[in-house]
């Protein structure tokens, strides 16, 4: 009554044959001894390493070293009318710099901070009632000479500073 083409029953019988081969060789793998570590293995290589380390290499190969970010590294230094022109020591490889303008009428936008060892020129923000700050300004291992640009009363004043930075 219900008769089969043979194409029907040969792909059937291919498919078949295929599952069987595939999953034989899978059910192989998973039961190899080699790939399968032991649950003791597995529980103390997470015990004796708290650390991010590369996967590919053996925990130790890699020594695990601390890198300080950006902000860690950096010095804020308040500027006040008796700092200027004068000689400061950071231990960061980074200063931001706070200040209020000592002279009068000094706009905000026409003060420029370069650092002239590298020649970094910091932004400068506007705090509001002649006070600003400027953003990280790297630093060179040593001295560093900064110098703060700006108008006033139609003439050109400049300060230098000098940072000693002793960390990098």
């Amino acid at each position: 009554m219900f008769k089969r083409a043979a194409s029907e029953i040969q792909f059937i019988a291919i498919t078949f044959i295929l599952v069987v081969l595939l999953g034989a060789r899978t059910f192989a793998s998973l039961t190899e001894a080699d790939s399968v570590m032991s649950e003791e293995t597995t529980m103390a290589s997470v015990v004796d390493s708290n650390t991010r380390t590369p996967a590919s290499l053996p925990p130790t190969a890699v020594a695990p070293k601390k890198i300080e970010s950006s902000l860690h590294q950096s010095a804020d230094v308040d500027l006040n009318c008796a700092k200027k022109n004068g000689q400061l020591e950071v231990h960061a490889g980074y200063v931001q710099l706070k200040g209020k303008s000592c002279t009068s009428g000094v706009r905000m936008g026409e003060i420029q901070i370069v650092n002239k060892s590298n020649g970094y020129t910091a932004s400068v923000f506007d705090r509001g009632s002649d006070k600003y700050q400027t953003d990280l300004i790297q630093l060179q291992p040593g001295e560093n000479e900064i110098s703060i640009r700006y108008e006033s009363s139609g003439r050109q004043v400049e300060e230098i500073i000098r940072v000693s930075s002793t960390k990098i």
